[in-house]
C-alpha cells in the first residue's frame, strides 16, 4: 500500500517483464530493419525498448539496451549500407549509440527526480502524526493510507476506510472554511465520531496521482484534547462572570440599600402627605390622585433597582445580543446614582451620535462599565470635593469598534501599578480582593475586544474598554 506513485502505465511492470520486452522489442526492430534494407530506417525505433528498460529497471539497463540496439543496427545493416568509406558507416552507428545513451541519462535522471519527489511526499506522509490516506473518489479504490491510519481503524482497505467516514458527523456548530489555496485546494471541516466520541479535524484536497482523475488525499487529525481543553475554558469563563456577579454582590448591596431607601422615603413622604388631605373638610382629590400617582412612580423605580439586581447575581450563560451601546452606558450610569451621589458627584456622560450597535452579553458590560466607574470613585476620595471630575464616553473609533471610556481626575496610577494592574490580587486598595479589574478583563477578551489604562491629559487616569461591533465567531 506504501509503494511508489504510478506515474505511467509501465510503472505497473516488474523489472523482469520490462527487460524481456525490450529485449523482444530490439530483436523485432532489427529483423524489421534487415528486412527493409535500412531504406525504412525504422533505428529510431530502438528508443522504444531504450527507454521501456530505462524508466522500469533503471539506467544500467537503459544503457544495455542502447548497446543492443546499436549491435543490431551495425550487424543488420552492415552488408547493405550505401556508404563508400567505412568510416562513415561506423560514424552514424557512433552517433545513434551517442543519442541513445542521451536519451537512457535524460530519462534515469526524470526517474530519480520523480523517485525522490515521491519518497519524499511519501516520508512526510509516515512521520506526520496525523492519519492520512489517498482515495480515488471515481472508482472507491484506496492508493495510499500512512501507519497512523492503521493504527486509527486497524486495517487499510476501502471497505474500513468507508465504515470509518460513514460513522463521521460534521460539527453542527462549526462554520464551513474556506479553501485554502496551495498547489490545490484543501477544505478543513471538523468532525465528531460518536460511537468512540473523538473529535477530528479533517483536511481534504485533490491531488495529482499519474494519470489517474479525482484522486483525493484526506488527513485525519485527533483534536478531542484540543475540543476538551476549549470546552474547559469556556467553563472557566463562565465560572469567571458568575465569580465577578458574586464579587460584586457585597458592593452591591449597599448601593442597593442606598437606592432602595431613596424610593422607599419619598413614598413615606408622599403618603403622609395624601393623609392630611383626606383628613381636611375640603378635600382637593385632584391633588391626591397627583400625589398617590407620584407614589407609584417611586414603586416602579424601587422595583427597577431589584430587576436589575437580579440580572446581576443570578447565574446564566454568556449569550451576546443585540443591543445600543449608548443604552448600556446610560444604564451602568443610573446604577451609580447612590454612589456617586453619595461621593458628590456629578456624572458627565458623553454618548455616541448615532448610538452605536454591538453584539454583547449587555449584562456583562453593564458589570464591566459598573466596576469601572466604583473604582474612579474610590481613586478619588482623597482629594478634595471641588476637584473630583468623572467621565464615561461613548465612541466609536473604528467602523466595527465601540470604545468606552472612563475617566477620573484621582492620583493616576503609577508605572508599576500600571503593569501589574490586571494581575489576579493585585490591589492597590486596603481592603481589596483584587479581582475586579482580572475579571473585566477577561469579559472583555470573552467579546474579543480589550481593557487598558492610560494617563488621563487632565490629570488622573482612563480606562478604556474596547468592544468590537459583530459578534467573534
Amino acid at each position: 500500500m506504501t509503494r511508489a506513485i504510478p506515474f505511467l502505465l509501465l510503472d505497473r511492470l516488474s523489472p523482469r517483464q520490462a527487460a524481456l520486452g525490450a529485449g523482444v522489442l530490439i530483436l523485432l526492430i532489427a529483423a524489421a530493419d534487415y528486412a527493409t534494407g535500412y531504406e525504412v530506417r525504422l533505428s529510431i525505433l530502438y528508443l522504444v525498448p531504450i527507454g521501456l528498460a530505462t524508466w522500469t529497471v533503471g539506467a544500467t539497463a537503459g544503457i544495455a539496451a542502447a548497446a543492443a540496439a546499436s549491435l543490431c543496427w551495425l550487424f543488420s545493416f552492415h552488408s547493405a549500407h550505401f556508404y563508400a568509406n567505412q568510416g562513415y558507416y561506423m560514424w552514424e552507428g557512433a552517433v545513434m549509440l551517442t543519442g541513445f545513451l542521451a536519451v537512457v541519462l535524460l530519462l534515469a535522471r526524470l526517474r530519480r527526480a520523480l523517485s525522490e519527489a515521491d519518497e519524499r511526499f511519501i516520508r512526510v506522509l509516515e512521520e506526520m502524526n496525523a492519519a492520512a490516506y489517498v482515495m480515488d473518489e471515481q472508482c472507491g479504490e484506496l492508493l495510499y493510507a500512512n501507519p497512523q491510519m492503521f493504527d486509527l481503524i486497524g486495517a487499510t482497505t476501502a471497505e474500513s476506510v468507508n465504515r470509518f467516514e460513514a460513522d463521521l458527523h460534521r460539527d453542527s456548530a462549526e462554520t464551513p472554511s474556506q479553501p485554502v489555496s496551495l498547489e490545490c485546494d484543501f477544505v478543513a471541516s471538523t468532525l465528531h465520531n460518536r460511537s468512540t466520541e473523538r473529535w477530528y479535524l479533517l483536511q481534504a484536497g485533490d491531488i495529482p496521482w499519474g494519470s489517474r482523475p479525482g484522486v483525493r488525499l484526506k488527513v485525519l487529525t485527533d483534536i478531542t484534547e484540543q475540543k476538551t481543553a476549549d470546552a474547559l475554558r469556556q467553563k472557566h469563563l463562565e465560572v469567571l462572570h458568575q465569580t465577578a456577579r458574586l464579587a460584586t454582590l457585597a458592593e452591591i448591596a449597599s448601593t442597593l440599600a442606598h437606592e432602595i431607601n431613596q424610593p422607599l422615603m419619598v413614598i413615606a413622604t408622599y403618603t403622609d402627605a395624601c393623609q392630611r388631605l383626606l383628613e381636611m373638610p375640603d378635600c382637593d382629590r385632584t391633588e391626591v390622585a397627583a400625589t398617590l400617582g407620584k407614589c407609584r412612580a417611586q414603586a416602579s423605580r424601587a422595583a427597577g433597582i431589584i430587576e436589575r439586581l437580579r440580572d446581576f447575581i443570578r447565574q446564566r450563560q454568556h449569550r451576546p445580543q443585540s443591543c445600543d451601546a449608548n443604552a448600556i452606558a446610560t444604564e451602568a450610569a443610573e446604577m451609580m446614582h447612590g454612589p456617586l451621589a453619595e461621593a458628590r458627584l456629578v456624572l458627565d456622560l458623553i454618548l455616541a451620535s448615532p448610538a452605536p450597535v454591538l453584539v454583547a452579553d449587555r449584562t456583562l458590560l453593564i458589570q464591566v462599565l459598573v466596576n469601572l466607574l466604583r473604582n474612579a470613585i474610590d481613586a478619588m476620595q482623597g482629594i478634595p470635593a471641588e476637584a473630583r471630575r468623572l467621565s464615561l464616553a461613548v465612541s466609536t473609533e473604528a467602523a466595527d469598534e465601540v470604545l468606552f471610556s472612563v475617566a477620573d481626575s484621582g492620583p493616576g496610577l503609577a508605572e508599576t501599578e500600571v503593569a501589574n494592574l490586571f494581575v489576579p490580587f493585585f490591589t492597590t486598595k486596603p481592603d481589596g480582593l483584587g479581582l475586579g479589574l482580572a475579571i473585566c478583563r477577561s469579559v472583555a477578551e470573552a467579546h474579543g475586544g480589550r481593557l487598558w489604562a492610560e494617563p488621563n491629559p487632565n490629570g488622573g487616569t482612563v480606562f478604556r474598554l474596547s468592544i468590537p461591533s459583530r459578534e467573534v465567531s
